[in-house]
């Protein structure tokens, strides 16, 4: 995936994208009064892939209307970053398409994420979620499109958790 994809979907739905310092991450989204912006350490960034899969994991949380504050319980953190992650997983890395991959012999993880253009170690997690997930990878329909709403944040509403 090229980062002017990223970019074009930030656009798109409106989210800012801001360079900052950011103290124990990589990347941050917020959303307040209507206004969405991801924020990305670039100090902290060393590749295209890595820029990407920050920005993948954010939209994440947007499209999965998935957010929590600083003062969030670890549990609720926790379940908020894996929810976040399966959104991204399903949008930017559909379950077929890793498995077509995987079909034309693409079986590692490095292989999967240098085709997607992201970290490895993201594409790691994605694969092994879809693996657990899906029989081994032996079932063909499971994360179908349309058992999942990945695409579209008109009908949520936004809320702040915690």
């Amino acid at each position: 995936m090229k980062k002017s994809d990223l970019y074009d979907i930030l656009k798109k739905e409106g989210i800012h994208y801001i360079n900052a310092k950011l103290s124990s991450s990589c990347g941050a989204i917020i959303s307040y009064k209507g206004i969405t912006a991801i924020i990305v350490d670039k100090s902290k960034i060393d590749s295209e892939a890595m820029e990407n899969t920050v920005i993948i994991q954010e939209l994440g949380h947007y499209f999965a209307d998935s957010y929590y504050r600083c003062d969030s319980s670890l549990a609720f953190v926790e379940k908020t970053e894996h929810k976040a992650d399966v959104c991204a997983w399903l949008k930017f890395f559909p379950y077929k398409e890793i498995k077509s991959l995987r079909n034309r012999g693409l079986n590692s993880a490095t292989s999967i994420a240098s085709y997607f253009n992201v970290d490895v170690s993201y594409i790691s997690r994605c694969l092994n979620f879809y693996y657990s997930h899906s029989n081994g990878f032996e079932d063909d329909d499971l994360f179908c499109d349309d058992n999942h709403e990945t695409n579209s944040k008109s009908t949520s509403t936004r809320n702040e958790k915690g």
